[in-house]
Order: C-alpha cells, then structure tokens, then sequence
C-alpha cells in the first residue's frame, strides 16, 4: 500500500499536465529551474514535453539532494544541495542559481519554476547582510522549535536568499514570464508554505514573528538570535510582488486516495481528513488510542490512512532521527499499555513519502503491539530512547525500520495503520 502510494505520486504525469495548462506561448524561449528532490524527476518530465510539442529549451538548473549522472540538455546547470541542514553545498547551489538567472535570463524568456519538497534547505543561504553562520543557527533553531510548518516557513523564508519572493522578482526583472509547477510538501498546499516560497511575496510584520517565536519551544537567548537574524535580513525584503502563476501538481491527498484504492475490497478504508500537525509522539499516541477503541468494535480487516507534517521539538544535543521514527515508537509504546489482547491484530506503518525519515538511513518504520517489549528483550530501553529523541535507535534494535530509498518526489508523511480482527487472522 505504500509503494502504491509512493507510484501514485510520481511526478511525470503531474508535470505534463501542469505544462498543458500553463504553458501557452509556445513560440518563448523556455528556461527551466528545477529545485527539491522531485527536481531530477520534474525537470525529465517537462524536458520531454517540451521536447514533444518543439519548445525552445534556453537552458535552467536542477538542484536537488543527490548526485546523478544523468546527462541533461547544452545549458544546463545541475549541482546538489544539503538536507535537510543547509550548508556549504546549499550556499554553492543557491549561488549558481543566482548566476544562472543573471546571466543567461533574457527579456522575452519565459521561465517555470519545478518546485518540490526540500527546496529550502537545497539552496538555503542568507537573504542579504545575514551571515552564513547566524543563518545556518537560525536553520537548525528551526527545525527543533517545535512550529508547524506553517510558522516555521513565515520566518525560514524571511532568512532565505531565494525566499519569500525573491526568486520570482530576479527572474521578473530579467524579463522573464514565471509559473510555478509545485509538489506540496506542506499540509494544506498553501502555495506560500512550499519551499519558503521563492516566487510569492508575502510580508511578515514585526508583530507576527514575535507573536511566532514566543509560541515557540526556545530558549529566550535562541529567541534573541532568530529575531537578529529576522531584523538582518529584513532590508532584503520583495514587498507585494507575486505576479508568477501557481500550480500544484501533487499531493499527500493523491497519496492517500492511492493507499485506499490499493487496498481493494479486502478492507474496509477511512482516509483521515485532518492532517497530522501536532507534535509526532503526540500523534502516536493519538493513532495508537485511536486504533485500540477501533479494534474494540471492528468486524473486518480495516484501514486507516493519514497524512501530514507532525513536528519535534528536539534538544540541541539530540541524535539524528525522524518524524515518523519518533511517532511509530511512540505509538508503541500506547499499543503496549493497553495489553496484548487490546492491541492484537494491529500494525502502523508510518513513513515519509520521499523514502526517508530525517537525517537518518531509514524511511520510516512498522510497529505493533510486540514492537515494545521486542525492544526490551534486545537489552535496550525503548523509554529512556523515546525520551532521549533516539527513537532511530531503539526502532532499529527491534528490526522495524523501512530502509531509506529516493522516491523521486515529497508530499509529506503518510500514516498506514491496518486492523485484522481474530477472525480474519
């Protein structure tokens, strides 16, 4: 049901498609940037169309997780970026993004933008006067602030050299036509929350980072150090201009309706419609409860299946870990308090559907309700891990991990959870 959904969100269909929409000027001379692990994927998908309906190429970027050595088009850049830490490669990404468009972006051009998860990290480098390393703090603050995607994009974009619109206006004032091919990666699909929106510019007042750092889970001196950066970078702000066309082309709801349809007639599916945005042991301990009380009353084998972006708020000297890790273990460690007999017959599965889970080998992981004493009897203690973030380790003891894999794109995390009453077993 996983690889189903991972197949589904595949991006060369959704590519197409979206250029079928957008691009109407065929005679325009055509540049293509393509940024975020789907990059390699989108930028394949729009080279054949444009191939197929003889559009010019001018040439564009592809920066994305990972080496390839796929050959690409005369006039093509392609460099990879960090992730999900932005570092010197990002800096050296965003960089020749920057050269590119200066220098190969002419009037009369048009340019589409391939956007896909992890474009912010993949050219993350400082919006103006900021310096790398209070940019790069400011990054890893971030990630552990325990904000909702949301929030932590209102202020990530404001520190990015190619955020909150500034790619857009620099390919506007090249002279180029902008559309926007997006994969959301965000719970939502707001256009301004994918990738620290390179080509919309949105403001952000003083009054809404300081109201959005103090719901943070900081240290009032790390609170300090974001709100230097923010008033940094501040200068280098594009205000009001987002001429460029949006399109969203994939979805974690494609994602979801994909496990549904591969799990057939032989189960009885309820795709949750609220997303996961709480914080990731939280929500395993909401799906473990959730599936117990399910079990209770359950008289076919049944699905569930969420999506979303749950958060962590992670201490600085926390281990490399992941989101789902860190909700599969916990929802556990719920199955396991409510007994064997409450919890038999149900397996989570919970797993990014980029194939992988953090700055980790794995994907993600599968659990029930043996998962935690597995633990136990390997000599570790699955509760002392779950409370030192260290969920990788502890999943790893009792062989749960999905390994890491490049699915080619990013709509979030999924969540498949299976009930199979005794009967059916």
């Amino acid at each position: 049901m996983y690889h189903a959904a991972i197949t589904a969100i595949q991006p060369d269909r959704a590519v197409c498609a979206g250029l079928d929409v957008s691009v109407t000027d065929l005679a325009r001379p055509l540049h293509l940037l393509a940024i975020g692990k789907a990059a390699h994927t989108m930028l394949r998908a729009a080279l054949s169309w444009c191939e197929a309906h003889a559009v010019t190429v001018a040439g564009g970027v592809c920066i994305s997780h990972e080496h390839t050595a796929a050959s690409l088009p005369p006039g093509f850049v392609t460099t990879p970026g960090d992730h999900p830490h932005p570092g010197e490669a990002s800096a050296t990404a965003a960089m020749a993004l920057k050269t590119y468009v200066h220098t190969h972006v002419h009037p009369g051009s048009a340019a589409v933008v391939l956007l896909s998860g992890g474009t912010s990290a993949l050219i993350g480098a400082p919006a103006g006067a900021l310096m790398a390393a209070m940019y790069r703090s400011s990054c890893s603050l971030l990630l552990r602030s325990g904000l909702d995607i949301h929030a932590h994009n209102a202020l990530r974009r404001q520190l990015a050299m190619w955020g909150n619109g500034r790619l857009g206006a620099a390919l506007q004032d090249a002279g180029a036509a902008v559309t926007v091919l997006a994969i959301s990666d965000v719970p939502g699909d707001a256009p301004v929350s994918i990738g620290s929106a390179p080509c919309i510019a949105t403001p952000v007042s003083v009054a809404v980072n300081e109201a959005i750092l103090h719901a943070t889970s900081l240290t009032e001196p790390e609170r300090v150090l974001l709100r230097e950066a923010l008033r940094i970078a501040a200068p280098s702000s594009v205000n009001g201009r987002s001429d460029s066309v949006h399109h969203l082309v994939s979805s974690n709801l494609i994602a979801r309706e994909a496990v549904a349809a591969a799990a057939g007639e032989t189960w009885r599916t309820i795709v949750i419609p609220d997303l996961l945005v709480d914080d990731a042991r939280r929500c395993g301990e909401m799906i473990a409860r959730h599936l117990v009380e399910a079990r209770e009353t359950a008289l076919v084998p049944t699905l569930f299946c969420w999506g979303g972006e749950p958060v962590v708020s992670l201490p600085a000297t926390a281990p490399p870990g992941g989101r789902m890790q860190a909700l599969a273990l916990s929802a556990a460690r719920t199955l396991h308090e409510a007994g064997v007999d409450a919890a038999h017959g149900i397996t989570i599965l919970a797993a990014g559907s980029d194939g992988r889970d953090g700055a980790t080998d794995a994907a993600g992981a599968v659990v029930d309700g043996s998962t935690w004493a597995t633990i136990g009897i390997t000599g570790h203690d699955p509760a002392a891990l779950l409370a030192a973030y260290d969920s990788h380790a502890a999943l790893r003891a009792g062989d749960c991990l999905i390994p890491a894999f490049a699915s080619g794109t990013n709509v979030n995390d999924l969540v498949i959870a299976l009930i199979e009453p005794e009967a059916h077993r």
